[in-house]
């Protein structure tokens, strides 16, 4: 059965809010808490009941999210969760073989292990064309090479879907390959990288020098690994990102407006910060809608989330000026950012990141024609 929203707000903010302070300055990913969001079916809610999943909606799932990230305060792990789920877990289910789903989707659903995606690469980011990852076909596999970095639970994961090279199409192009990996076999190693945000979330460089994999690490058809797997999962990813930004944001408004009471007695503010303020507030309402119909279509019709892509471009710079503005009113109105509102202006560094990716895209779309 799906967690309702109250066990996952329950969850959230006495484990995951508990601990954070302690989790966050020791740069650590508690396996156990990892554990209690397994058994609370966090990891399954859209998986099918077969593979141990509660076989729920999208919606369901985004409110969760949403909720976790306002009750926990803690978008390290809210990222966790998300990538575990969109990136590793639907896209087995979406593209894996029967054996596949049955050898793997019961293990990341109970949250006896963590998965996780590996695209990006140095001085490329996750730009197909940039891809230098190999996977080099042998008798009976394949043997991969090469590096990843900031790669989101990198170092603690127990699977990882890999996105390499396997060799190029008929019009010259890389032709990209999705693998299934058990980062326990030979070949594999990690190294956390030193990020000064989302800390409970450990970002990883990986490296694989000459690892064997069998025909049957494949994830979907050959040569499809971008549009099929790299492609639909970052539809998941950045969509469910969005949901959670929306209950960090409120949360942090939140502990902002009591901090501003407790401070002068009283919520004060006139003309136009009370204008702002207004306009901000209701800004995450319509955030909170938007963002739901992106996720349903990211989950369920890929074709109209990409037609819907103007929305992600306008929500990711919309995010980026509203964590600005929140910042900019902390200190003018000179709130001190203690725990936990310290953690959550740190991590909305995030919306930044995605703000500047979803900029270039813009321009790409709206000011680049003009200059044709």
């Amino acid at each position: 059965m799906a967690p309702s929203l109250d066990d996952v707000g329950e969850l959230a903010s006495l484990s995951v809010l508990g601990s954070l302070r302690q989790r966050y300055e020791g740069l650590e990913f508690y396996r156990d808490l990892w554990w209690s969001m397994g058994d609370a079916g966090l990891f399954g809610m859209t998986v099918p009941e077969e593979y141990g999943g509660s076989g729920g909606g999208t919606r369901a799932l985004g409110q969760a999210v949403s909720r976790f990230a306002h009750d926990g305060c803690d978008m390290g792990l809210t990222l966790s969760w998300i990538t575990h789920l969109s990136l590793c877990i639907k896209s087995i289910e979406l593209f894996g073989t029967r054996k596949q789903k049955r050898a793997y989707l019961p293990k990341l659903v109970s949250g006896e292990w963590v998965g996780a995606a590996a695209v990006s690469e140095p001085g490329t980011g996750a730009h197909p064309a940039g891809i230098e990852t190999k996977a080099e076909k042998k008798d009976g596999g394949f043997v991969l090479n090469g590096k990843k970095l900031y790669i989101t639970d990198g170092s603690v994961a127990d699977l990882l879907v890999v996105v390499a090279a396997t060799g190029e199409s008929e019009g010259g192009m890389k032709e990209l390959t999705a693998f299934l990996v058990e980062t326990g076999a030979p070949g594999f190693s990690s190294s956390r990288m030193d990020l000064n945000f989302l800390k409970t979330s450990p970002h990883a460089e990986l490296t694989f020098t000459d690892m064997q994999l069998a025909d049957s690490a494949v994830l979907g058809a050959p040569g499809e690994g971008h549009s099929m797997a790299s492609r639909s999962a970052f539809a998941r990813e950045r969509s469910l990102v969005l949901a959670a930004g929306v209950g960090l944001f409120t949360a942090a408004a939140q502990s902002c407006g009591e901090r501003l009471v407790k401070k002068h007695g009283s919520f004060d503010l006139e003309g136009k910060e009370a204008s702002s303020w207004i306009h901000h507030m209701s800004a995450l309402e319509a955030y909170e809608s938007l963002s739901s119909g992106l996720l349903e279509a990211a989950f369920d019709d890929l074709e109209r989330w990409r037609k819907s892509i103007d929305l992600l471009i306008y929500l990711g710079i919309s995010y980026a000026k509203w964590g600005i503005w929140l910042g900019d009113f902390v200190v003018k109105n000179q709130i001190e950012p203690s725990f936990p509102l310290d953690i959550i202006l740190n991590d909305m560094k995030l919306v930044l990141i995605g703000e500047g990716m979803l900029f270039k895209e813009g321009r790409k779309r709206y000011i680049q024609p003009y200059e044709a």
